[in-house]
């Protein structure tokens, strides 16, 4: 096994239930890696002379890590997020399945004559293959991004706007539960200490995100005793840990995360 074989390997796909959003696409990319994979490995077996081969062979294994990156991706960001740049989601799915068409369809030739059959299938499968967004994700992308394309006449406006777009979202995507709302911000929080200093769209849309759940999440949870019925429902340290120090966000640290110039996302 080459090398490159063996770190494609290595490389962890989260499996369906750790995916927090795009589950059809998360779906159709796992089939694609390991189909994809296993005639990867054939292929290295059969041993191709042609140097274009071994170089195409290269950028097959490269095009497998991009797939699994977008994998991780969507097991790893926040689902409000998610959600929200579900259109670069599709556009990376897109350029990936382009990508193994046209590197299958070059190593075709120079290998073979059963293993160019088991690839010509998959080229057919290559060409039918759609993503597309769930209903629930658009759904709730819709609604949130209305708000950023919005002029409010006063605060009580925007307030009513804002609350009604992350109840509909949050529902939407499943962040119901005071747990689910507390790891979502959580989540936020550290994309934000990972986000690159010179993405400033990004940042600021996580920002802008996180405020939403700090200003509007006693009415998103839908708690009634405050913050201490959240604490009976934690049993563990680590998120009792994060409750303490979300508690300790005053009001003028949440004003600090909302930006009205987030910008087109």
């Amino acid at each position: 096994m080459s090398s490159n074989t063996a770190t494609v390997l290595e490389i962890k796909i989260p499996s369906y239930c750790e995916v927090k959003v795009h589950h059809s696409i998360c779906l159709e990319l796992h089939r694609l890696i390991e189909r994809i994979l296993n005639v990867i490995l054939a292929i290295e077996s059969a041993r191709p002379n042609y140097a274009s081969a071994m170089q195409t062979l290269c950028s097959l294994h490269s095009t497998l890590a991009k797939a699994k990156s977008v994998i991780k991706h969507c097991s790893e960001s926040s689902k409000l997020y998610l959600a929200i740049t579900s259109h670069k989601i599709l556009s990376r799915c897109q350029k990936i399945r382009n990508a193994f068409e046209l590197y299958l369809a070059q190593i075709q030739n120079a290998v073979p004559m059963p293993l160019a059959s088991k690839i010509s299938a998959i080229l057919h499968d290559l060409r039918d293959t759609e993503f597309f967004l769930e209903f629930e994700e658009e759904e709730a992308r819709k609604v949130v991004l209305s708000l950023l394309e919005k002029n409010f006449p006063d605060s009580a406006s925007m307030e009513k706007e804002e609350l009604e777009a992350i109840q509909i979202a949050t529902s939407r995507l499943e962040i119901k539960t005071p747990f689910s709302f507390w790891a979502e911000k959580a989540t936020l929080k550290r994309q934000l200490e990972q986000v690159n200093g010179t993405n400033l769209k990004e940042k600021e849309l996580l920002q802008y995100l996180l405020y939403l759940l700090i200003k509007y999440g006693n009415f998103i949870c839908q708690i009634q005793d405050g913050n201490h019925s959240l604490k009976r429902e934690c049993h563990d340290q680590s998120f009792e840990h994060k409750l303490v120090v979300d508690e300790a966000i005053s009001e003028n640290q949440v004003n600090d995360y909302l930006n009205p110039h987030v910008g087109d996302i």
